[in-house]
């Protein structure tokens, strides 16, 4: 056997490999990355190498996903992965209940005031902050992981699981992911922030999965849920912290009970199985 087709018989075998384990592979890489840049933040002196390994680590999720995309199979795959940004006709009711996950706790905090509760305030409001709370919650998150958690990861989940069970497991993963951030930001208390990654994740996989894998309507549930937060305590100072949190907690909670009575735990919608955005046949194989 020549050396070419030794070598290319040892290509095929590795890229085997990687498509049999590409889900663990992502989840790997993306945790080493976040570790090893915020390791390196903790111990850099130079502000700017802080920087650039800031943004290394919130954006490994989808630094990952692109790097195994290209090796399994190359640009097209790459092309394939990135393409959910681009499924915006979806239905008004998908941006709706993406924007809900805002509108619905500005609500809340104005039935708190209303009924007499204090608002903390902020007398440093500026249309300025406003905008750039807005930038660096678009950059910070949605834009930096859906590609990753939900465009690669999830339907390899729903593949093999029931979307609930998908769900509750790439949550635990995604909130885990995010533990070394702690050691470089302040940040609310863990045990919230599990139950509700776990809440928003759920919902997010109902709107994946309704959409035919729109990652443009997983960006706006994930830009309303990081937003809603700084927005309303920290911009507005309508709400003081944890009465954010309860209420919050309590809103999202009743949303995603009812999202799984309404939508079923075994797909998280109601679309016929050719909708799904995974090959739910893989599941009785």
């Amino acid at each position: 056997m020549s050396n070419n087709k030794i070598e290319a018989k040892k290509l095929s075998s590795n890229s085997n490999f990687l498509k049999k384990n590409s889900l663990i592979m992502f989840f790997v890489m993306s945790y080493l990355i976040m570790i090893i840049s915020v390791v390196i933040i903790n111990f850099s002196p130079i502000v700017s190498i802080d920087i650039i390994f800031f943004y290394l680590s919130i954006w490994s999720p989808t630094i990952s996903a692109i790097i195994l995309a290209g090796i399994i199979g190359g640009w097209s795959e790459i092309k394939q992965l990135l393409s959910g940004f681009l499924k915006w006709k979806v239905g008004g009711f998908w941006y709706f209940a993406g924007f809900f996950l805002l509108i619905g706790p500005l609500i809340f905090a104005l039935f708190y005031l209303l009924f007499g509760g204090e608002a903390p305030g902020n007398p440093g409001l500026t249309g300025g902050l406003i905008f750039i709370t807005l930038i660096n919650t678009i950059i910070n998150g949605p834009l930096s992981e859906e590609a990753g958690w939900r465009g690669f990861a999830l339907p390899k989940l729903e593949s093999r699981f029931g979307s609930l069970i998908s769900s509750i497991t790439l949550g635990i993963i995604w909130a885990c992911w995010h533990i070394p951030l702690y050691f470089i930001e302040p940040r609310m208390p863990f045990y919230i922030f599990i139950i509700l990654v776990l809440v928003i994740t759920i919902l997010m996989t109902w709107g994946y999965n309704s959409t035919k894998g729109s990652l443009l309507i997983t960006f706006i549930f994930h830009f309303s849920f990081n937003f809603n937060g700084a927005f309303i305590t920290g911009i507005l100072g309508l709400l003081p912290m944890m009465i954010f949190y309860i209420g919050g907690s309590v809103m999202i909670g009743i949303y995603v009970i009812i999202v799984i009575i309404f939508a079923g735990p075994s797909k998280l919608s109601r679309k016929p199985d050719s909708e799904m955005p995974f090959d739910i046949g893989k599941r009785n194989s």
